[in-house]
């Protein structure tokens, strides 16, 4: 469902849905619901033809429906922490944050590396501006069991801008980590970095597309710092140390993606469940309905959905079982069968069956999201891997990436170890990190 992540202005007309006409005749939730009341699925719960029927009910049963994925997010993080931390993250507007986020990339732009942070002042006004939110954030979202805003009973409804708003204080952080390297404050520097990666891994727990997204692109960021830092004459043996650690927790707190594509199944469900209802139009940005509707675009695709809709629906949740059955192998393992539902979707595209809420909504882009999670992931695997080798404690056996199924290839030599991201999309260069004599500290 990434398709709609990114897309800035959804049709909600305050709180009342508005639909294809005046919804659909058989619509039961009527006047004044909210999108979190399409969680409850009472269309769909209504549908007789056994390949959705029997599917929603062994989803019931595993607890795996829209509104039981949320209870069981609520379940597992900190009531008291959901107050604190919704305040908190919106207190500042949405479109301050967003500006922010986008006069603020070009600095992690790995054509020009997070190196130049350590040598000129950018970002200071940036790290000025963040710096109060920056040190408390420090304090109320980086505590167990956080509880995020994430609204999953909202489905693709549910608002995801808190989530720049830690993207930015990310950044805060890896200006604070470029500002103390300046003044050769290394240890500081690299505890920035720590809790740059702590905000990452915060948001790699939280079941959302957007969450996993922002956290790839926080570490993407952090290590192009990180391998500024390196390079820094000032960087240590025990700097290094630290790094390994944080880098290893990281790891070890990564969790499994079943739970992210059940919730995903989950906001699919609920994305259905507002066409049965005839809400369509919601379910566009402004900009789409209107040029639909000016070329007579929304008709047809109304039309297209509404006959085909219960085998659409079947198709979803056929391609979605195997998807999330498959969610704890590494990705190597499960690109074939991703690619199946791709090939499956490419065929049926020739013919009048073709489920277009599937091929054009719900599954449009989701192996590409799996690819880019599994690229995350095999980055850190490398560098975990290095910066092991470099302060001596290279594994018996070196680490398959998720991406490739093949092993980190590590090049040491008598000062430094050199990784290799061969395989890995995004023609990154090669890992160089020092090594440190033992009477180094």
């Amino acid at each position: 469902m990434s398709r709609f992540y990114s897309l800035s202005f959804l049709i909600l007309a305050n709180i009342t849905l508005c639909g294809c006409g005046q919804g659909s005749p058989a619509d039961p939730y009527g006047q004044g619901t909210t999108p979190a009341d399409f969680s409850q699925l009472k269309l769909s719960k209504t549908v007789n033809d056994p390949r959705v029927k029997n599917e929603l009910d062994r989803l019931e049963a595993e607890k795996s429906l829209p509104s039981q994925i949320a209870e069981s997010y609520r379940d597992q993080t900190d009531e008291t922490s959901g107050e604190p931390i919704f305040k908190f993250l919106r207190g500042t507007d949405a479109e301050t944050v967003n500006q922010a986020l986008a006069d603020s990339a070009h600095w992690w732009n790995p054509k020009s590396p997070g190196r130049d942070l350590l040598v000129s002042a950018q970002g200071q006004d940036f790290l000025g501006a963040w710096d109060v939110q920056r040190k408390a954030g420090r304090n109320i979202l980086l505590q167990p069991k956080a509880r995020f805003p994430v609204d999953l009973e909202s489905g693709i409804l549910a608002d995801p801008s808190w989530t720049s708003t830690i993207h930015c204080l990310a950044r805060a952080e890896l200006l604070e980590a470029a500002s103390q390297a300046r003044l050769n404050n290394m240890s500081e520097a690299v505890t920035a970095i720590a809790y740059a990666l702590a905000y990452a891994d915060q948001l790699t727990e939280v079941p959302t597309l957007p969450a996993r997204n922002t956290a790839a692109a926080i570490r993407e960021e952090t290590l192009l710092t990180m391998r500024a830092l390196l390079r820094h004459p000032q960087f240590s043996a025990g700097q290094l140390r630290t790094l390994e650690t944080v880098i290893k927790q990281t790891m070890q707190r990564w969790p499994k993606d079943t739970e992210l594509w059940k919730a995903d199944r989950a906001s699919g469900l609920h994305f259905l469940e507002m066409i049965r209802a005839g809400h369509l139009a919601s379910l566009l940005t402004r900009e789409e309905y209107e040029a639909m509707m000016a070329s007579g675009e929304f008709a047809k695709l109304s039309s297209s959905i509404s006959r085909n809709l219960t085998t659409d629906q079947a198709f979803y949740l056929d391609a979605m079982k195997d998807v999330v059955a498959s969610a704890e192998k590494p990705y190597y393992q499960r690109a074939e069968g991703l690619a199946a539902i791709s090939d499956a979707l490419n065929i049926a595209q020739m013919t009048p069956q073709y489920p277009t809420v599937s091929g054009d909504f719900l599954l449009s882009g989701m192996h590409a999201q799996h690819a880019s999670f599994s690229k995350d992931r095999s980055r850190m695997t490398i560098w975990l891997a290095a910066v092991q080798a470099a302060n001596g404690h290279l594994p018996d056996e070196m680490p398959l990436l998720d991406f490739s199924g093949k092993p980190v290839a590590i090049q040491e030599e008598a000062n430094q170890v050199i990784a290799s991201f061969e395989g890995i999309p995004g023609d990154l260069p090669d890992l160089v990190i020092p090594k440190f004599g033992t009477d180094q500290r």
